[in-house]
């Protein structure tokens, strides 16, 4: 419901903050007295087009503040908007709507404390609060939600909810037999197919290339290995070289020794030892010489493999890993693809008896819901009989869809027309705004226990009525607002008479100007109120109007009148 408005600068009301309670509530005052400003108010806060003559006071800003307390089922509807749209959660089910209208034109809007857009407001507004009168922010006015609270008043969402299900899956059928024959999803798989058998065909090792680098290498630099071994075995070990020498040296030291084998004993131990490492150096380069063998047909077929490589990187790398990342990648496309295919193939297959059982439901649904526009209409039409239309036309009209859908093949359209002799015409097209909130009555009562927005607003719902037909309305509001919050300016006392609580706007002069005070009425300013409305304070006015007051058994509050500004 909602809890309070708050309302900054608004000519003649000024500063007015106003509580509200549950149930059923009126707002009376002399004509004039600025009855149709708190209306106006309500509807800028749910986005309506501001009419700047009207709510802008000097060059201060217009502001506007409610405070929503919503139950668990508003709160679920409105989670998902409000968090795609960036705005705080309702914290304990409050929600606070704001809307600024400064002097220099344009408005802002916040949703707990989050600035939105003008859309987002309009769209939280339809979610909460119907106005019914002079106004344009009536959400039975748009087709698609007559239709849902039609199906909501003949239980019919699970029918609906299912034909939706059996859509999907038509729906799925039908593109799937396209997928089938899509010529661009098999060039797809060939090109997969294609790859995996490339890269898989290559067998890499992802140390491999390290390996093949390294041998490249070696051999790249084998011949002047080859050849520097070459050089220095020539030198050493050749006819002539260093160990030839050595020997000739020896047979030198031997003769040295005969003679002085005191001063040869040194040299010959160091010649030894040099014999010695000239032995070892010539086993070395021979052992060197034979691991050294560079293969000419493997040096080629490394070079191959090195360039595979290279083109299976620049392909689908550019790592090896990644390479190998691509071929998982691919034979998961084509397991997917296959598995894809195997479904759309027994869904294609099952298309015939899903497009069977489709047409069923529509069927079945379409007949249902006749049956209930036709009960919809004599509950209607019944209750605005009470309420002054003896003669009205009520019709739900059906249109069938170009194709049918999730929702089904049919339209609907509320139709209405006053009295005999003119065609009814859609709710939207009713030229008079006291029949238009007489009829959205009529239509709230019955769907009263489906109609799922909580806020209900009626102005100008007793114009052209009188004596028992407005008793009736005030007893429609009244039973109204057991279900939900309900709102309602009158000038009529057999309504004012029932609400639940009674506020009483009243104009008065303040020096050269005027201001408006709100007051909420007792018991004994109530029947004074009600008297006044009957025509004056007189005894029996006054003793009629506590009769009206009597017959509705509810105590009212204490009065507390209260100066607005």
């Amino acid at each position: 419901m909602l809890r309070s408005l708050r309302v900054e600068h608004l000519p003649l009301i000024g500063c007015l903050e106003w509580e509200l309670g549950p149930g059923f509530t009126v707002i009376t005052g002399e004509t004039g007295a600025g009855k149709s400003l708190l209306i106006g108010a309500l509807g800028l806060l749910l986005g309506n087009r501001a009419d700047r003559s009207l709510y802008l006071d000097g060059e201060k800003p217009c502001s506007v503040e409610g405070e929503f307390q919503l139950n668990s089922e508003a709160v679920a509807t409105l989670s998902p908007l409000l968090e795609t749209s960036g705005i705080s959660p309702c914290e304990e089910g409050r929600l606070l709507v704001k809307r600024s209208i400064p002097p220099a034109g344009g408005s802002r809007q916040f949703l707990n404390g989050c600035s939105t857009t003008l859309a987002v407001l309009r769209r939280v507004g339809d979610s909460l609060l119907d106005l019914h009168g002079p106004h344009e922010h009536q959400s039975l006015l748009q087709r698609s939600t007559q239709l849902s609270l039609l199906d909501a008043f003949g239980g019919l969402q699970e029918r609906v909810a299912q034909l939706g299900d059996v859509f999907e899956m038509v729906e799925v059928a039908r593109s799937r037999d396209r997928i089938l024959s899509d010529p661009e999803r098999e060039r797809r798989v060939v090109r997969l197919t294609s790859m995996v058998q490339e890269i898989g065909q290559a067998a890499i090792r992802l140390e491999e290339e390290e390996e093949i680098h390294r041998e490249l290498d070696l051999a790249q630099h084998g011949w002047k290995l080859l050849e520097l071994v070459g050089e220095l075995d020539a030198l050493l070990f050749a006819e002539g070289g260093a160990l030839d020498r050595l020997s000739r040296a020896r047979r030198v030291l031997a003769v040295w020794s005969n003679l002085d084998a005191t001063g040869a004993g040194k040299a010959g131990e160091l010649l030894e030892t040099a014999t010695v490492g000239l032995r070892e150096m010539e086993a070395l380069l021979i052992g060197y010489r034979e691991q050294f063998d560079v293969d000419p047909d493997r040096l080629n077929a490394m070079e191959q493999r090195r360039s595979h490589l290279e083109g299976l990187k620049r392909k689908y790398g550019p790592t090896l890993a990644d390479v190998l990342q691509t071929l998982q990648n691919a034979e998961r496309e084509i397991e997917d693809e296959e598995t894809e295919r195997r479904q759309h193939r027994e869904l294609a297959e099952k298309r015939p008896e899903l497009e069977r059982r489709f047409e069923e439901l529509l069927r079945e649904l379409g007949e249902e819901r006749r049956r209930v526009g036709t009960l919809l209409a004599q509950k209607v039409t019944a209750e605005l009989a009470e309420l002054g239309f003896p003669r009205a036309d009520f019709q739900v009209e059906w249109t069938v869809r170009p194709q049918p859908g999730r929702r089904g093949a049919e339209e609907v359209e509320f139709l209405f027309a006053a009295n005999p002799g003119r065609p009814p015409l859609p709710l939207r097209d009713t030229a008079s705004s006291g029949e238009m909130a007489r009829v959205m009555l009529a239509i709230k009562t019955v769907l009263a226990s489906v109609d799922h927005v909580p806020v209900l607003i009626f102005d100008e719902v007793d114009a052209n009525v009188a004596g028992e037909t407005a008793w009736k309305v005030g007893a429609h509001l009244r039973l109204l607002g057991r279900q939900h919050q309900v709102i309602c300016v009158t000038h009529l006392a057999p309504v004012a008479a029932q609400g639940d609580a009674h506020f009483r706007v009243r104009k008065e002069s303040e020096g050269n100007g005027v201001s408006v005070s709100l007051a909420q009425l007792g018991l004994h300013e109530r029947a004074e109120e009600l008297a006044r409305m009957l025509g004056g304070k007189s005894d029996e006015s006054l003793a009629l109007a506590a009769r009206m007051l009597s017959e509705t058994s509810r105590p009212a509050p204490v009065s507390e009148e209260k100066p607005l500004r």
